[in-house]
């Protein structure tokens, strides 16, 4: 198609071809062709993400399309990738487009020097109504969190702050809610993925005063004495949404005591795992939750749980399910459960709602019976699934199909045992492989399930420690995988020359990596092998990588490619210039 012909096409066709682009190419490729093609592009093309670019990208990007944007548009970006040019995006900016216009920012990856960087200029962003920024390391214990809203931030409303990699265990450190002035009063929409106690959960409550949703993880301790004082509680009346992720036990009182002080709440979903029966039992019962809600949360619409619990004698899916098949759970609210017995290695009773919290992990394991209030429960709205494996002792028992035909990030559990297998042939009756795009492998086992996942975009492997016999069920390269993960884990694996030779076959379309290496003369391997490779994380031996070496190689690249790298302890990031 020649480019006059083009300019001829109708706006809706030229927008579903600019879907197809990132920001950047569209306004690299289309802006300054004529006036009506401009105007799509400024009106479509506003969220920039540079967290994973080439310098040259991030250079075009600020010298050219934020002097020239005219709408208000959403830039994210990853400080630790190119940590020069954090200063300049946010010193050197000069724009007045990009100070009045910047509606939305995300930064990941985030480390002390910059979080200090940032703090310094976020203010300067005068419209900013989102802001998204996830540290490096949970080390801070969330003294990061402190620092950001104490910058004044008058329009903010979406405020999100955690930590980029896995999710944290260290609680939040109280005393930095006496160094918080809290100034963005404006926030409506709190999520925090660091644990924090109740006590900090109502600190941040009274001080947002206009927070209509929160987000938080719950930790179990400290809190039960807090809440043990008279009158702990007064009215939330905002607050319509909460969202909690309980680590530890909490008693059900307390929880209760808290959600009696939420009387506008309209949506309310819960997750937890509880390894302790006795404290936990009144999670899961239903005749609890229809009082409470009946009587303290009157304009409650939507109400999801996740709640695994130590299994006792007393207790089974049946006698979990009963207590949710009243009136006020199938004819009035028309709220479904699902409670099984997975036999995992903890031995829980799972109880879940249709839908669950969203993303939340459900486990599954085929051929066990299960039991649900609804006649015909729909599992298309679960995303996430955790499968176990085939017990030899239960291949013939009953279990009622269940069909998870929509959930697109899939995980094998840690199996301790042998007599158990992923049969591909039955879990093909249960899941739809084809719509996973994230998988995380747990056991060598489940390696057989990859080829059926034709769309999957991301791995992480957990358990591969250099036995290339799990692996033989790869017949053919995985294309479609964009991202590879190997544990991190402080006893794992590290990889040997063959070993890099074999990912590098089946995975050659790698565009990021986490390995570890056993020794230097892996790295040109792996860099020269993959050719749309733009970021490594190598982890190695503190022998492993000498910094002569690593010039030597980088100087004399056979790719052509120009490098940058950081070199930490026994953490080397590369990527492509």
């Amino acid at each position: 198609m020649t480019r006059t012909e083009f300019e001829h096409l109708p706006n809706e066709l030229i927008i579903k071809i600019l879907k197809y682009l990132t920001a950047v190419d569209a306004w690299y490729a289309f802006y300054n062709l004529n006036t009506r093609l401009d105007g799509l592009v400024q009106a479509s093309s506003i969220d920039f993400d540079l967290s994973c670019c080439r310098k040259s990208q991030f250079d075009f990007t600020r010298k050219h399309i934020f002097k020239k944007i005219e709408v208000p548009f959403a830039v994210k970006f990853c400080p630790r990738l190119m940590i020069e040019q954090t200063e300049q995006l946010f010193f050197e900016t000069k724009s007045k487009n990009v100070l009045q216009l910047l509606q939305s920012l995300t930064l990941i990856n985030l480390t002390d020097d910059t979080i200090d960087i940032v703090r310094k200029k976020l203010s300067d962003f005068i419209n900013l109504r989102s802001l998204t920024i996830m540290h490096d390391s949970e080390e801070s214990k969330g003294k990061f969190v402190t620092k950001i809203m104490n910058v004044n931030l008058p329009l903010l409303t979406y405020l999100k702050l955690g930590y980029t990699g896995r999710r944290s265990g260290l609680v939040f450190d109280e005393r930095e809610l006496y160094k918080c002035r809290f100034n963005v009063p404006n926030v409506q929409e709190f999520i925090l993925r660091i644990p924090i106690t109740f006590n900090i959960l109502y600190r941040f409550l009274s001080m947002l005063p206009q927070i209509v949703s929160i987000d938080v993880i719950l930790a179990g301790r400290k809190g039960e004495e807090y809440m043990n004082k008279p009158n702990d509680f007064s009215p939330r009346i905002n607050l319509q949404k909460l969202v909690i992720t309980m680590n530890g036990i909490v008693p059900f009182t307390t929880m209760a005591r808290f959600l009696r002080s939420l009387p506008q709440l309209h949506t309310f979903w819960f997750s937890a795992f509880i390894c302790n029966y006795t404290a936990g039992a009144e999670y899961q019962d239903g005749a609890i939750w229809e009082e409470l809600i009946r009587t303290h949360l009157p304009n409650l619409t939507d109400f999801r749980l996740n709640v695994g619990l130590e299994a006792a004698e007393t207790a089974t899916p049946s006698s979990v399910m009963q207590s949710f098949r009243s009136n006020f759970w199938t004819e009035e609210k028309k709220w479904w459960f699902v409670a099984d017995r997975p036999e995992n290695d903890v031995d829980t009773i799972e109880l879940y709602s249709l839908p669950p919290p969203t993303d939340d992990k459900i486990i599954f394991r085929p051929n066990v019976p299960w039991v649900s209030n609804s006649a015909l429960p729909n599992f298309d709205s679960i995303r996430t699934l955790e499968i176990l494996p085939i017990s030899e002792h239960r291949r013939s028992a009953p279990g009622s199909p269940r069909q998870y035909t929509n959930a697109t990030t899939i995980r094998s559990a840690t199996v301790y045992t042998y007599n158990h297998s992923y049969d591909t042939s039955i879990l093909s009756n249960y899941v739809n492989f084809a719509k996973a795009t994230t998988c995380t492998v747990d056991s060598p086992r489940f390696f057989a399930t990859l080829p059926m996942m034709t769309n999957i975009t991301s791995l992480e492997i957990r358990c591969y420690d250099g036995d290339v016999d799990c692996l033989r069920s790869l017949s053919s390269p995985l294309r479609t995988i964009k991202r590879l993960t190997l544990s991190e884990s402080l006893n794992c694996y590290f990889c040997n020359l063959c070993d890099v030779d074999l990912f590098t076959r089946l995975f050659p379309n790698l565009e990021y990596i986490s390995i570890r290496i056993a020794e230097f003369a892996c790295l040109p391997i792996l860099m020269n092998s993959l050719c749309h490779l733009v970021y490594a994380v190598i982890l190695n031996d503190p022998e492993a990588i000498d910094i002569g070496d690593l010039k030597k190689w980088l100087y004399k690249s056979e790719t052509g490619m120009q490098y940058k790298w950081a070199l930490e302890n026994t953490r080397l990031d590369i990527w492509i210039d």
